[in-house]
């Protein structure tokens, strides 16, 4: 009895089924691989339009940098560093820089305390 023999080789059947295989699976890579070039030089170019709008608001600004901004001013004045614009002053580097997890209760109270508000 041979039926429990393996025969050696591949049949043309399965040939043609393989390669067929084969070849489905090549021409699936190629249109993702398409798709995905398509999108990075799309990407690409609103990256570039982005950037030039964003250079273009600025340049139309009147106040271009924050340090020359009347109401920043009037807040380190009043606030972080009273009677004065001191950037760097211990109030201004404590509450200008961010803050996570378990800081946050701590920062709200010091601000309510302040007077400050806060949404709810």
């Amino acid at each position: 009895m041979n039926i429990f023999v393996e025969k050696s080789g591949i049949t043309r059947r399965q040939f043609f089924k393989g390669a067929g295989i084969l070849a489905a699976t090549a021409v699936f890579a190629g249109v993702l691989a398409k798709i995905g070039i398509d999108i990075y030089k799309a990407s690409d170019k609103y990256i570039e339009k982005r950037i030039a709008g964003l250079y273009t608001l600025d340049e139309k600004m009147t106040i271009r940098k924050s340090h020359e901004n009347p109401e920043i001013i009037q807040i380190y004045k009043e606030f972080l560093s009273p009677g004065e614009v001191r950037p760097l002053s211990e109030k201004a580097h404590h509450l200008l820089h961010t803050k996570y997890g378990n800081d946050i209760p701590k920062l709200i109270t010091e601000l309510t305390a302040h007077g400050g508000h806060h949404a709810a």
